[in-house]
């Protein structure tokens, strides 16, 4: 009933206005059942089924029922109204910015309709892409920056600040901090003192960390550069360097270390913007074939072999362009990571354009149109076969149908909703794995913002650092939005939880979507390895042919369920939220052993969704 829930609501809002509104959508209502006797039992034996929660009946209720809920509740509690006002504001100010992005976006849309070259759109695309890109797109890390990564993870491995930092404890926290960094940084110079005495010695042993500040700071930086590269790596150790890095850009204890830890991480941006022609060498056209990837599927060998050559000569050109004659008998220019440049406190770039900076920014762009294709790519191809194998319109045969309470699923969809909150849920997927590097850069930046301070808060999940993140929250909110106007209706809540218990912070939100591809991945490998395991022996074909009647049966099965429960609201935080897909999907893998096709998946080779957590190369 509405006095039920707005006292349910009320509930909620008591915790205060940061956590409203996924607050409210997470309240239950099966207590409300409880207390209304008989005229429950009345619509129950009708056939209707009653909401289990706010967020359900949110979603049926009539306009006159949610007046008077409102009302009922700014009557319990009359701050309520104060706080829903600066909700509406919040939202009006939110959908101004989104009209106005809208508006940008459909006037670049109009523009490059006009142009009087079609056929060279997609180059002139391309180079805007490497342009507009090359503030997110950090750069490959050189052989001696390498070595320090190494150094890094070893010192990390053994420090352990967050288990001293991150407790309830009485005294000068600010202290503490301060005390636990100085310790990393002398873990970090012993090790490399170790590994090379006759450079590092006398400036890390003689000198204060103060004076060493330019050293230390770009060790971090390599650290931070190399988890944006690869998200799998470094998954033991990446959360204590953030974590200490966003406690070092306190004042207090920024002045009781002695120096600032944190700098920029280097981008393709940063090296161009320092060399001379740097910017003509983004707008090269031959800057699309030097970096683009080239594949063997469905070519004969003589066409990747002049794929190749044309790569190569592009690269060779672009040297020859844009690079500097080297002086003779001048000294070669350090690469960056030197250590003794670090030691020193000097940069080693000058503003000439050496051939080992074109090749430094066309092997970084290569890498980020890589990285690209290897969290887009399972995205696309789960969407096609979704559009392939299931019709929106027909749920005979393959329904996606599911019933909440049934089979563990959590929410009620018939085949075609089903169809549509699956289709618009990859497709946002596939949106932020494209722009994975610039939501690393926005989490970083909301991360370690001096101005952004966070509350340990246990969140069911033992002690976590509790901070809003405005920066990720926007680019989402455009991300969503641009879903949103590509799929027309959509299906279920739009809310992105950010800064609350189901989400803490920034690190949390960005490690939950490095797992898409962990999990698309394997299923995509499977369904492809599967006609092959079916035809490579007479005993393999019987098998499945008893258990699943034939090979299409089972890679239907398999597609069926994952689009089913894969995307049924299930999990601890699950639901039709935007990350409670998610969290969806991490429930069906935990429980993948359990199913009846499981077998099958071994016999492709399938081990795991999930990576290790050692750190490895």
């Amino acid at each position: 009933s509405p006095s039920r829930a707005s006292a349910a609501m009320a509930a909620a809002m008591a915790g205060g206005s940061k956590k409203r509104l996924s607050e409210m959508l997470d309240v239950d209502m099966e207590g409300a059942a409880l207390e209304q006797g008989p005229d429950v039992e009345m619509e129950e034996s009708s056939g209707a089924q009653r909401p289990a929660s706010f967020a359900e009946w949110f979603q049926v209720a009539s306009a006159s029922e949610l007046r008077n809920c409102l009302k009922s509740l700014v009557g319990e509690m009359p701050q309520v109204a104060t706080q829903v006002q600066e909700m509406l504001t919040e939202e009006k100010a939110h959908q101004e910015w989104v009209n106005q992005e809208e508006k940008s976006w459909n006037d670049k849309k109009a523009a490059s309709a006009n142009l009087d070259q079609p056929a060279k759109a997609p180059d002139n695309r391309e180079r805007e892409n490497f342009d507009m890109q090359a503030r997110f797109i950090p750069l490959r890390l050189t052989p001696d920056e390498r070595t320090l990564l190494v150094i890094l993870s070893g010192a990390m491995y053994v420090s352990e600040y967050t288990g001293k930092v991150d407790v309830y404890h009485a005294g000068n926290k600010s202290r503490r901090m301060a005390l636990q960094i100085q310790q990393v940084c002398a873990i970090l110079a012993g090790l490399v003192v170790s590994n090379n005495f006759d450079i590092a010695r006398k400036p890390l042993i003689e000198r204060e960390f103060a004076e060493n500040a330019h050293f230390f700071s770009a060790v971090f930086e390599v650290g931070r550069r190399y988890k944006i590269l690869s998200p799998d790596k470094l998954r033991g150790t990446y959360g204590k360097l953030i974590h200490m890095l966003q406690d070092s850009v306190k004042d207090d204890v920024a002045r009781a270390v002695g120096f600032e830890c944190v700098v920029p991480v280097k981008s393709v941006a940063t090296l161009v913007a320092m060399k001379q022609r740097g910017q003509e060498l983004l707008n090269d056209p031959l800057l699309t074939t030097a970096t683009g990837e080239i594949y063997e599927s469905g070519k004969t060998r003589a066409e990747v072999q002049a794929e190749v050559r044309d790569k190569s000569e592009a690269l060779r050109e672009l040297k020859e362009k844009y690079a500097e004659k080297a002086v003779a008998g001048a000294p070669a220019p350090k690469a960056a990571g030197d250590l003794g440049e670090l030691l020193r406190g000097k940069t080693s770039e000058a503003a000439v354009m050496t051939e080992e900076n074109v090749e430094t920014i066309i092997a970084s762009i290569s890498d980020h149109l890589s990285f690209q294709r290897f969290n887009r790519e399972p995205c696309e191809r789960m969407i096609t076969f979704l559009k392939t194998y299931f019709n929106p319109n027909d749920d005979r045969g393959w329904s996606l149908e599911i019933n909440r309470g049934r089979g563990g699923s959590c929410l009620s969809h018939g085949h075609k909703t089903q169809f549509t909150f699956v289709l618009q849920s990859l497709m946002l997927w596939r949106e932020i794995m494209g722009s994975m590097f610039a939501l690393w850069q926005c989490t970083e930046d909301d991360l370690l913002d001096p101005s952004l301070r966070y509350r340990l808060c246990d969140t069911g999940q033992g002690l976590n650092r509790l901070q809003s993140a405005p920066r990720v929250s926007r680019m989402m909110q455009h991300i969503l939005h641009k879903v949103q106007s590509e799929v027309g209706s959509w299906v279920g809540l739009s809310v992105v939880h950010l800064g609350d218990r189901d989400v803490p912070n920034a690190l949390v939100f960005i490690d939950k979507y490095t797992q898409v591809p962990q999990i698309l991945a394997p299923i995509v490998a499977c369904l492809d390895k599967l006609p092959e395991v079916y035809e490579s022996s007479r005993a393999t074909r019987e098998l499945i042919d008893k258990e699943f009647n034939n090979l299409d049966t089972l890679r239907m099965l398999i597609l069926q369920d994952f689009f089913r429960h894969g995307f049924d609201g299930s999990g601890d935080d699950g639901g039709s939220c935007v990350d409670g897909r998610l969290t969806s999907c991490w429930n069906w893998c935990s429980k993948v052993e359990k199913k009846k096709y499981f077998p099958a998946l071994l016999l492709t080779g399938f081990t795991g969704f999930d990576g290790g957590f050692d750190g490895g190369w």
